[in-house]
């Protein structure tokens, strides 16, 4: 039985768009370690390498529990009773909240997402070389498309994205990440305090009418799905679309095929997901005594799955290194899997196809305007990605 940890969690990258090689080298060695966390709580937690223990915890909510109050639970506090709760609960407020992320409304959507595209690369191309993706593209977009969504004025972006940074940071502590995720609330709660007064066509006000007005759930509910769908709405966006863009350029024989055949994007935009994983990993607590790949995990001891690593093991997608287009990536794990998988999946897909394939199509020379080693990754969040992508075209 083990009774110490016999590596430490996190560990360090060594190449921007790979896992920390460490974690590849317990994958080597056995689909579980466990290890001592230097960080949060410092407790220790079991480490989840390999794709089919990864895919097999996220689907068992009867024994790996979501709950972040339980002492066991490796994170800090969680922004949103939806990622905190176990079904039956989290599966009552999820389908209050389908209906707005099926795949009709996101096609509905979509003509909105494309003109908001265009008009940011209308700015984009009227500015002096070379611009900012990041600042320029990667950061409005997303945010734009979510306040809209929401129905949540964009005017106070600066200060959201300022409130979450402090909430996702590594270098924040405990006290400051719940002060941030509080001030989210407090704000939110003046808008959705505002919608119960005077709804209008958003997905915010539907969701009062529709939910809180019939008695359904309560306005501190509607507060904290605001919270996260706020949140988890334009950060890993955000992210995926700097880094995915990068990462493109890195490859240019592939970009200069998508170029040619735009058809290829949807299958591109998943192995981007597959190849950078940008969130770290997934939370979980044992709520008994469970025997995982001849590992036991004995109840109340914490999980985190490391997907980014899951979705890099040889067994489920050959040579796994290699970032290829061409490749049959949809089974990854980045939007995570069962109960609690991304519901706004297709959205984040939607946008980064968009976004892809036009600034591709407007831009066929566009072209990193520093060395890869100069461009400044986001190494202290939590969710990873870059802070600035200077391009010329």
């Amino acid at each position: 039985m083990d009774t110490r940890p016999t590596v430490t969690f996190p560990m360090p990258r060594s190449n921007p768009f790979d896992p920390p090689p460490g974690y590849t080298a317990l994958q080597d060695q056995e689909p579980l370690t466990l290890a001592r966390m230097t960080v949060g709580k410092r407790q220790d937690v079991w480490l989840v390498t390999r794709y089919e223990e990864a895919r097999a915890i996220l689907a068992d909510t009867a024994r790996f529990s979501s709950d972040s109050r339980d002492p066991g639970y490796p994170l800090v506090r969680a922004f949103s009773r939806m990622i905190r709760d176990d079904p039956p609960e989290h599966t009552h407020f999820r389908q209050m909240l389908t209906s707005e992320f099926l795949g009709r409304r996101i096609t509905a959507l979509q003509d909105d997402v494309q003109q908001l595209t265009d008009e940011l690369l209308d700015d984009i191309a009227a500015r002096e070389q070379p611009v900012d993706l990041v600042k320029a593209l990667a950061m409005p977009l997303p945010s734009l498309v979510i306040c809209r969504l929401l129905g949540v004025p964009y005017d106070e972006h600066e200060y959201l994205q300022q409130r979450t940074a402090a909430a996702l940071s590594k270098e924040s502590t405990s006290r400051q990440i719940d002060q941030a995720i509080d001030d989210l609330g407090d704000y939110l709660e003046k808008v959705v305090r505002a919608k119960m007064d005077a709804p209008t066509d958003d997905l915010l006000s539907r969701f009062v009418v529709g939910q809180v007005q019939s008695g359904q759930c309560r306005y501190e509910d509607a507060v904290d799905i605001a919270r996260l769908l706020l949140v988890a709405g334009h950060v890993t966006t955000v992210n995926m679309i700097g880094l995915g863009i990068l990462t493109l350029l890195q490859h240019p024989d592939q970009l200069d095929e998508l170029r040619r055949d735009p058809a290829l994007v949807g299958g591109a935009v998943d192995e981007l997901l597959r190849y950078l994983s940008i969130t770290g990993g997934v939370a979980r607590v044992a709520t008994e005594d469970v025997e995982v790949a001849g590992r036991l995990i004995r109840a109340g001891q914490g999980v985190l799955v490391l997907h980014s690593v899951a979705n890099r093991d040889p067994r489920e997608f050959p040579d796994p290194d290699r970032f290829d287009i061409h490749r049959d990536a949809r089974r990854h794990l980045a939007f995570g899997h069962g109960a609690h998988l991304c519901i706004g999946m297709l959205l984040a897909r939607m946008e980064m196809r968009v976004v892809l394939s036009t600034l591709l199509r407007r831009f066929p020379g566009l072209r990193p305007a520093v060395p890869a080693d100069e461009i400044p990754f986001r190494h202290e969040m939590r969710i990873y990605g870059i802070h600035e992508l200077p391009v010329l075209w």
